[in-house]
């Protein structure tokens, strides 16, 4: 079950590459496979980074608290995903929530290609999701390294197909409901947890 667990928050960590990877496909914007590899890689790096931090800080917590703590670390990100979500619509803020309010915005020289520079930006910004992801998985005790894989291969799957697949009633669907969909997935993870 923890396996599946695992998978679960690692598509739901990447539900927003998919919404991204259609606003990316309506305005004829590719994402070449270098690019697509160095985010997956930041996403995957991030939550093996933090899901180490959450095992280290499990050890040093009484059992029944790093399973409470970690499920709540995911609830909390759950949220988070659909509060950011609601205030970046009205009033994005910073690089990375402008970004992900408007992702063409990642494209700075128009080219019609997000180059590997580009990609930092855009990679910082869909990974913080995985990462906070990946530090629920370590706190509860699920196996890392599916998280981290599936974080790597999802975040490059939904890239791909949401670019491939960028018509305007897919972009309008999935764009708009991506982020809601992840903030409630992962918000049912966690209660999942707590039960």
């Amino acid at each position: 079950m923890s396996l599946v667990t695992s998978f679960l928050i690692a598509g739901a960590a990447n539900l927003d590459n998919g919404g991204v990877g259609v606003a990316y496909g309506l305005r004829k914007i590719r994402i070449p496979i270098g690019p697509n590899i160095l985010i997956a890689a930041v996403a995957a790096g991030g939550a093996l980074v933090f899901g180490l931090i959450g095992e280290r800080a499990a050890t040093l917590l009484p059992l029944w608290a790093d399973s409470w703590i970690g499920a709540f670390v995911i609830i909390g990100v759950g949220v988070w995903v659909l509060i950011g979500d609601a205030m970046t619509r009205r009033v994005p803020r910073g690089p990375f929530a402008g970004v992900l309010a408007e992702p063409a915005t990642a494209d700075a020289d128009h080219s019609g290609d997000i180059s590997l520079r580009e990609s930092l930006l855009l990679s910082v910004a869909l990974g913080i999701n995985a990462w906070a992801g990946g530090l629920g998985a370590g706190l509860l005790g699920l196996g890392l390294w599916p998280v981290v894989a599936g974080v790597g291969i999802m975040s490059m799957l939904m890239l791909a197909v949401g670019v491939s697949l960028g018509s305007d009633v897919l972009g309008r669907l999935l764009g708009t409901r991506a982020t809601l969909m992840a903030g409630l997935l992962l918000i049912g993870i966690g209660i999942k947890q707590l039960l």
